[in-house]
């Protein structure tokens, strides 16, 4: 499926995010992207909260026919959700689906085919945001093949590193525990008082 065949809602939510392929914006780091705006959530679920929906209804599905569209649809799901439902259960409720569908890139390729380093990173974080050691190994892997082909790339991998590493000592991302209603443990009221300790 080429670019052209692209659903025009998966073609609008790439263009917002990454910028339109002949725009100075394309393929470069966007400052809204990980930015906390309760501004910018608005506006963002304003704009995209029914597509969101639509995505987690499994609506959007037939997105993954292309390299593309499979982005698109990670984006919705693993970034507009938090965006849409931050500080709130909805906020990961999406992950599981967007994370096989990131897992199906992978395994097909399909993340190699997408345009630039950045599109590319986006693919891979729902690795990074899941609360599974396994996929934290993939992350650091997928991240540090990036890396090694960009040195651009080099801070998404030293922040999967970050974010292996809670899972590591938690087994969970602590600053997930009060938007899903989960008790902390002491160390983990403790790590939550260090600086940087939140993504």
């Amino acid at each position: 499926m080429s670019a052209d065949a692209l659903d025009p809602r998966a073609r609008e939510v790439l263009d917002f995010w990454f910028g339109a392929p002949e725009s100075a914006q394309f393929g470069r780091a966007q400052k809204m992207w990980f930015k906390k705006s309760a501004t910018f959530d608005a506006s963002l679920r304003e704009r995209f909260g029914a597509l969101l929906d639509a995505a987690c209804a499994g609506e959007l599905d037939v997105w993954c026919a292309s390299p593309e569209g499979a982005l698109a649809l990670v984006i919705v799901l693993d970034q507009f959700s938090r965006n849409c439902h931050r500080d709130t259960p909805r906020a990961f409720a999406a992950d599981d689906k967007a994370l096989a569908i990131a897992r199906a890139m992978v395994a097909n390729g399909d993340d190699l085919r997408l345009p630039t380093t950045e599109h590319r990173a986006f693919a891979y974080l729902p690795f990074e945001h899941a609360e599974s050691a396994e996929a934290q190994r993939e992350s650091l892997r997928l991240f540090g093949e990036l890396a090694k082909n960009d040195s651009q790339a080099q801070g998404y991998y030293d922040y999967a590193v970050r974010h292996a590493e809670v899972i590591e000592r938690f087994g969970r991302f602590p600053h997930r525990n009060a938007p899903l209603g989960r008790a902390s443990s002491e160390a983990e009221a403790a790590f939550l008082l260090q600086r940087g300790s939140r993504f």
